[in-house]
């Protein structure tokens, strides 16, 4: 049985970007045991998940929406910070890229949020913490160890990257890179 796609709402990561997180991972996977590594052409930082939809009219709705917002928002640009996990420290769930702190990023995540709200979409409540997952699934018997060295070897080849754009994507978990471009929203000055 086919599983319902998911969607979900992101600023994708430049190319440039996504080479400099690939080499680094390239580079540190054989220290790090997860069972799935991600796709470089799937990194992104999630604005809102938007789960299964029912309806092309709510997409419509959200895709109106999100097309007055993006018109008043200027380009911006981000820098990856460090390192960091969900779940338990010594197993986790999930290891990820951090980002500098951004106001223009959380104020565009608001937004976004607040258009997906509109449109009846029902959200994950829990506070916004921008992130690029890398790998999911620790599978090692040994403890997960997150030490300074990755911190530092990561921010070495750190390039700030610009933010011109939003993404609806939409899940395939069934292909690599799984997750499909379904609209782009263009920020002031991009079209």
């Amino acid at each position: 049985m086919k599983s319902n796609p998911h969607y979900f709402l992101a600023v994708p990561i430049e190319k440039d970007q996504q080479t400099v997180i690939q080499s680094w991972l390239a580079s540190n996977k054989e220290k790090l045991p997860f069972q799935s590594w991600v796709h470089q052409q799937d990194f992104h930082i999630t604005l809102a998940f938007l789960g299964h939809v029912d309806s092309g009219v709510q997409l419509n709705q959200l895709s109106k929406l999100l097309k007055k917002i993006v018109e008043n928002i200027e380009p911006f640009m981000l820098s990856l910070k460090g390192l960091d996990v969900f779940g338990k420290m010594d197993a986790p769930r999930i290891f990820w890229a951090s980002v500098k702190d951004s106001e223009a990023l959380h104020d565009l995540q608001k937004q976004v949020f607040a258009a997906c709200r509109e449109c009846g979409f029902t959200l994950d409540s829990k506070p916004f913490r921008p992130h690029i997952t890398l790998a999911r699934k620790w599978k090692s018997e040994c403890t997960f160890v997150k030490t300074e060295e990755y911190d530092h070897t990561f921010q070495g080849d750190n390039v700030p990257f610009q933010v011109k754009n939003i993404h609806l994507y939409r899940t395939h978990l069934d292909r690599v890179p799984k997750y499909e471009t379904m609209e782009t929203f263009p920020f002031q000055g991009e079209i």
